[in-house]
């Protein structure tokens, strides 16, 4: 009898060798990684701004939150739009349309399967200003083009400014 990957004779070493496979593809991903192999510049995550009325320390898992509400849903829906938590990172409803019109446009462009990032990693910070903070993330999602089994990505810088007490996100210009 002939054994392949998939046929009998491999049973419990194909799945897990496919386990183990899974595991190490999507490890970098896992969302206790959150900004452990970014590059900060400007300010330390893990200690207090004492010069500042801005508190960098929570920043990092503010943004974790933000960034994975975003992702595993489609971006181009009512739901998603509406969803109350993520307009709760914005100052004014015309602040969260530009963003969400800009963002659902990159992953367009970009080729995103039903135009939704399904994992994204943290990978700089940068402090621009006393209050302000660039934030860029790597998207990354099915590929929307036929015959592309691989995965495509976006990159995307956000600025952050801490203002009333508590971070924003601050969209572009359109």
């Amino acid at each position: 009898m002939r054994r392949t990957a998939s046929g009998p004779g491999w049973g419990r070493a194909g799945s897990v060798l496919a386990m183990v496979c899974l595991l190490m593809g999507c490890a970098s991903w896992s969302a206790g990684d959150w900004g452990k192999q970014s590059k900060y510049e400007g300010f330390n995550p893990n200690s207090l701004n004492r010069g500042g009325a801005a508190d960098f320390t929570i920043l990092v898992p503010l943004s974790k939150i933000f960034y994975e509400r975003v992702t595993a849903r489609r971006f181009n829906s009512l739901a998603t739009y509406e969803d109350p938590a993520l307009r709760e990172f914005f100052r004014s409803q015309e602040a969260f349309s530009d963003y969400y019109a800009a963002l659902a446009e990159a992953l367009v462009r970009a080729n995103f399967e039903y135009n939704r990032p399904t994992a994204v990693r943290l990978d700089s910070m940068v402090r621009t200003g006393p209050n302000r903070v660039e934030i860029r993330v790597y998207f990354r999602g099915e590929n929307a083009k036929p015959l592309r089994f691989w995965s495509t990505g976006l990159v995307r810088t956000d600025r952050w400014e801490f203002a009333a007490g508590r971070w924003w996100v601050v969209p572009g210009k359109l």
